[in-house]
């Protein structure tokens, strides 16, 4: 009889420990960055460039799948402004990236 109920007791265990277990999302880097992509569009500011320009930024996904803008790596405001203006809390699609995992990417800007 303790042998019937110590195997009961294990099997409970067993199955609360894998329903407790959370399924992450996998990331998909190369959607997310056509997604970011698509949100930044054509760079619409009043300055003038001479040569390409490459930002590097990171952003995370929150909890509602909102890309936030957390650090913009350049010191030129209209740059920064750009990339703030057309990413921070748009939708991002459910599994292109982790919500609370932050992420690096870089971008590149042409002139015309």
């Amino acid at each position: 009889m303790k042998k019937l109920v110590l195997l009961f007791v294990v099997v409970i265990m067993n199955v609360t420990f894998v329903s407790a277990k959370e399924v992450n999302p996998v990331d998909d880097y190369p959607k997310a960055l056509k997604e970011i992509s698509k949100l930044l569009g054509p760079l619409n500011i009043n300055e003038e460039f001479e040569r390409a320009v490459r930002i590097k930024f990171t952003a995370m996904v929150n909890s509602d799948n909102e890309l936030i803008v957390l650090q913009v790596g350049t010191d030129n405001a209209a740059f920064k402004k750009h990339i703030t203006e057309q990413l921070n809390y748009k939708k991002i699609a459910r599994e292109t990236m982790t919500p609370g995992k932050e992420y690096t990417f870089i971008v590149k800007f042409k002139p015309e």
